[in-house]
């Protein structure tokens, strides 16, 4: 082999070991890169499920008793949006923090597993009583933990069914059960909410906002149109 020949080969090695390294550079980068964006997420994700995270106005473990129960009524009711689009709509809560019978403190979705949201038909009666409708859904706090998850209700889909007393479950994305009592023959387009009620299946207890506490909370009926 030529002096010429090796010195071309040298130069093509030198070259072959740098691009080999500037790989192993990127990929080191990459990874370190990634591995600090997952912790980042990780750590955020646990700390916005840690209720001493909670912002102080939706944090009540100061409070006991009646003040207790005004201020979760107000906070579930001044939270509550109803979001829509062409198939149907979500119904979300205000969600907040307390301290438990034990002392201990909590998140509302970590004490209450189930949403139970009541409604009854506008300008619509059959036989004298109102058309009724029950959303039930998973408690589940949002990201920010100042909400609880929407649940959606795929209004289509129901207008698709022949109305009828009983109930439809969905389970495209989180189950939503939807049920119904006293129906007309067609579908009643406009619900008030008449109560909100937080389920702890296995204590059998429960949070309940009722009808007349609704108007008096917001100052206005909540109006569900379809």
């Amino acid at each position: 082999m030529s002096k010429k020949s090796r010195v071309i080969l040298n130069k093509r090695g030198i070259a072959n070991m740098r691009k080999f390294y500037g790989v192993v550079g990127l990929f080191t980068v990459c990874f370190v890169a990634g591995f600090a964006f997952l912790k980042s997420n990780t750590d955020e994700y646990q700390i916005t499920r840690d209720p001493a995270a909670v912002r102080n106005n939706f944090d009540f473990s100061h409070l006991r008793g009646e003040q207790l129960q005004e201020a979760v009524r107000h906070r579930l009711l001044a939270g509550l949006e109803i979001r829509k689009n062409t198939q149907g709509a979500g119904i979300g809560l205000g969600h907040f923090v307390f301290v438990d019978e034990g002392g201990s403190k909590k998140l509302a979705c970590q004490e209450f597993q189930k949403v139970f949201l009541s409604f009854e038909a506008e300008g619509v009666s059959v036989g004298g009583d109102k058309p009724q409708m029950e959303v039930e859904g998973r408690c589940d706090v949002s990201s920010d933990m100042s909400r609880i998850n929407a649940l959606y209700v795929p209004v289509q889909k129901i207008l698709g069914e022949h109305p009828g007393d009983g109930e439809f479950q969905f389970n495209e994305g989180p189950k939503v059960t939807v049920r119904f009592a006293n129906l007309p023959e067609e579908w009643p387009r406009t619900w008030l909410l008449k109560s909100v009620k937080l389920v702890n299946e296995s204590a059998s207890e429960a949070l309940v906002v009722e009808s007349d506490e609704v108007a008096k909370t917001l100052g206005h009926p909540v109006v569900f149109s379809w």
